[in-house]
């Protein structure tokens, strides 16, 4: 599970929406992608992490500022490192919105060799 209360820095219009001042879709996967993670944390070495691949969501009813939003991840399938969930955000009235979401699972020195790869990569591509 994962909480927050909807403020200014949550609205699409502080993703360029002007004049929508309700729960702002990014910030809507945002949260599923935290329950998520929240939900598979304790079961997980301490050392490993979980990175999102995919999200197939639905956003279902508008949020406005104030408001309290949660969402509730239900692990639906396992296969070997990736994770699969069901994903529901309610706010004080409605469902908000729910996605099919999948999560990979790896140790987090494997991401920080992979991240110090790709930069490397980069810095030899400048010097050619």
């Amino acid at each position: 599970m994962a909480q927050w209360t909807v403020n200014s820095k949550h609205l699409a219009e502080s993703f360029g929406n002007d004049g929508v001042p309700v729960l702002a879709t990014p910030m809507l996967l945002d949260l599923m992608e935290i329950a998520a993670d929240n939900a598979i944390r304790p079961v997980m070495p301490e050392d490993w992490i979980s990175l999102g691949v995919s999200a197939n969501l639905k956003h279902l009813k508008l949020t406005p500022e104030g408001f309290v939003i949660w969402a509730e991840a239900v692990v639906v399938a396992i296969d070997r490192q990736k994770i699969a969930f069901h994903i529901k955000v309610y706010d004080n009235l409605d469902l908000v919105g729910e996605a099919e979401h999948s999560r990979f699972c790896m140790p987090r020195q494997r991401l920080d060799d992979q991240i110090q790869d790709k930069r490397s990569r980069l810095s030899t591509k400048s010097r050619s």
